[in-house]
């Protein structure tokens, strides 16, 4: 890698002030790969695949959990995401936390999901809001949302099937 100067000096030519800046850090972003866990098939085709998988995870959580599952341009999963660990009744996400994960997986979609300890499995007015923020950022960063499951252990709800995503 190339080396930058110890220093940089500059002078305003209005002023004639020189201003001299010492130190700024010089980031890297990297993905960790935390763990591994075995996917039933590698390419995505209905919201029951995945409520299936995530349901077995979820099974006798008390705190509800936000994940996003990772997809390529032919829906291949690439990797899942846990964004958020909450409480008994919500877990809170923001759409920059999905997004950075999701561009640095260099995904072309998501599927997000999230568990509602209570059993109850209709969208909350949160839940509702939070997949319109997902949708209207992901149009505008060009990493599409194709869903918002929400699993209890009775079964799912796909905010897609019900015309909320889209």
């Amino acid at each position: 890698m190339r080396s930058f100067p110890d220093t940089y000096t500059a002078t305003d030519p209005m002023t004639t002030t020189t201003i001299t800046i010492d130190t700024v850090p010089v980031l890297g972003t990297r993905l960790v790969c935390e763990d591994k866990v075995p996917w039933p098939r590698t390419q995505v085709s209905s919201p029951e695949e995945v409520a299936s998988f995530f349901r077995e995870y979820f099974r006798d959580q008390c705190q509800e959990e936000f994940w996003i599952v990772l997809l390529s341009t032919a829906n291949t999963v690439l990797a899942l995401s846990r964004l958020s660990v909450g409480g008994l009744a919500a877990s809170i996400v923001e759409p920059r936390a999905v997004f950075r994960t999701a561009i640095l997986a260099n995904a072309a979609a998501i599927i997000a999901v999230h568990n509602h300890p209570s059993s109850n499995p209709e969208p909350s007015h949160e839940d509702i809001r939070i997949t319109r923020q997902l949708v209207e950022a992901g149009r505008l960063m060009g990493v599409q949302v194709l869903d918002h499951l929400i699993i209890t252990d009775s079964g799912y709800t796909s905010l897609a099937e019900r015309g909320l995503v889209g």
